[in-house]
């Protein structure tokens, strides 16, 4: 059957095929099939059959390849690990996963070291003879990323090996405000060239470059849309940096690099007292999480059933600038009402500060100086607690509007707004008890153990070295020479 049809007219049923030992006729190349249910024969080219070939292989191909993605994840998460705890993370047999370790260390990307006791999955084997199993880890040698930063006037690098762990640092401070598309492409440039000529191996195995921003990115991760921190605007930074360093680069918003620091961080268990948990009692990969960024800006990133929610054309879940108030306080994107206009640093200053809500929000706040506020609103009531107050009812109202949406969801709150957490509960908490199943307040943390500069660091690596895994290494990347597999 070809389309529907066969040699003899169509099929009210279709049979199934079933493959005979094929016959090549003297005069041209056919193979002969047999229907068994209708004994209508079929006579196809050989092109069909290298086709057939053709699309078997493919299927064949792409599941080693998927397979070398879940074996690269499964150390990248858990850490080093021997095979038998591979097999029972990834649910793969022992013959795959031998096959495909044995492909890895043969390309360099993972490594054999010297037997040693090791925590065994969770299973009903508790005991295991013979001899040391062999651990297996990431090659931190197979590769490089690096993660350049956009901030509010500064710019920052930070390289990576494939490990994970930070082999250089450097920042440069810029005028946001101030730069044209071509000053800002040439300042990003020079300040990753700059980190990379600090170690020619930062260059030479440089696999994957991820630029974070804060604002709005394309959803394919390709370009900056528009941030607040510069004029720029719907520049495809993606390819420029491909372009100049002849490997692929992303683009991302810094919030969801936050999201996805604390969402790696929700995956391991820890008994520190401060460390991040759920809610809700529930800690699945798949399950609903947000963090909102409470600092110069107000930015959400949000997992929904396991992976970062995106618009259709951009990043989208811009939660600072959904609306609170109409015709309300003047934000920095030009528009009136949004959140950010009063739970943001700025907007905190100004109305402290009795300034009017139309007044052009400040550039920046000093640190010092907002911690100043803090301790006023904490000694007595007065305009730099209501300040507080405000912010904390627009947060509540724009995470009322979100649970009415997705259904309650452990959010975490960060940021320099957020060490006032206890000036902001009582006026959030108000307005998130307006939901319409019960209160949610329950639902909504405080994170201290970092600050958001950290996190978009910690976030922005993990994908960097996420994209190596399954975009570079998981198809044999062999652009640069295998190291040869070696035992320490």
């Amino acid at each position: 059957m070809i389309n529907g049809l066969t040699r003899g007219g169509p099929q009210t049923k279709p049979p199934t095929l079933h493959v005979v030992q094929p016959h090549y006729a003297s005069q041209s190349s056919f193979c002969t099939y047999y229907f068994l249910g209708s004994k209508k024969i079929v006579n196809l080219s050989s092109e069909c059959v290298k086709l057939f070939r053709m699309a078997t292989i493919t299927k064949s191909d792409e599941l080693r390849l998927y397979n070398r993605s879940r074996i690269l994840t499964c150390l990248r998460v858990n850490g080093s690990q021997s095979r038998t705890n591979i097999g029972l993370y990834t649910g793969l047999s022992g013959a795959t996963v031998t096959q495909v370790t044995a492909d890895l260390i043969n390309d360099g990307v993972i490594k054999q070291v010297s037997p040693v006791p090791t925590a065994p999955v969770a299973t009903s084997i508790t005991n295991r003879r013979g001899r040391p199993q062999v651990i297996l880890k990431l090659n931190k040698k197979a590769a490089t990323a690096a993660v350049l930063t956009l901030l509010l006037n500064q710019i920052e690098v930070n390289i990576y090996d494939y490990a994970g762990n930070q082999l250089h640092r450097i920042n440069k401070r810029i005028v946001s405000s101030s730069l044209t598309s071509a000053k800002l492409k040439k300042q990003l440039i020079e300040t990753l060239d700059a980190a990379l000529a600090a170690d020619n191996h930062f260059k030479s195995s440089l696999k994957h470059i991820e630029l974070v921003c804060q604002g709005t990115v394309t959803s394919d991760n390709s370009g900056l849309l528009w941030s607040p921190i510069t004029k720029v605007r719907d520049i495809d930074f993606g390819a420029i940096l491909q372009a100049h360093y002849g490997i692929c680069a992303t683009v991302s918003n810094d919030c969801n690099m936050i999201a996805t620091a604390l969402h790696r961080e929700r995956q391991t268990p820890s008994n520190n007292a401060n460390s991040l948990h759920s809610a809700s009692g529930t800690d699945n990969a798949n399950a609903n999480f947000a963090t909102i960024l409470l600092s110069y800006g107000i930015g959400l990133g949000f997992f929904h059933q396991g992976s970062i929610l995106a618009g259709s054309h951009s990043s989208g879940t811009e939660f600072g600038h959904m609306l609170y108030e109409a015709d309300g306080a003047l934000c920095r994107c030009g528009r009136r009402g949004c959140i950010e206009a009063y739970a943001s640093d700025y907007a905190i200053w100004r109305k402290a500060k009795g300034l009017a809500n139309d007044s052009l929000p400040e550039d920046i706040i000093p640190q010092a100086e907002f911690e100043n506020l803090i301790a006023i609103a904490h000694q007595q009531d007065g305009p730099e607690r209501a300040a507080f107050t405000a912010a904390g009812a627009a947060i509540g109202q724009g995470l009322t509007n979100l649970f009415a949406i997705f259904d309650p969801f452990p959010t975490v709150l960060i940021g320099t707004s957020a060490i006032a957490f206890d000036l902001l509960e009582p006026s959030m908490v108000k307005n998130l008890r307006h939901y319409g199943t019960g209160d949610s307040s329950s639902y909504v943390s405080v994170y201290k153990n970092a600050s958001e500069s950290d996190l978009i660091r910690t976030g922005a690596s993990l994908q960097a070295l996420s994209f190596i895994d399954k975009e570079v290494f998981s198809f044999g990347d062999r652009t640069t020479t295998a190291l040869k597999p070696t035992i320490s």
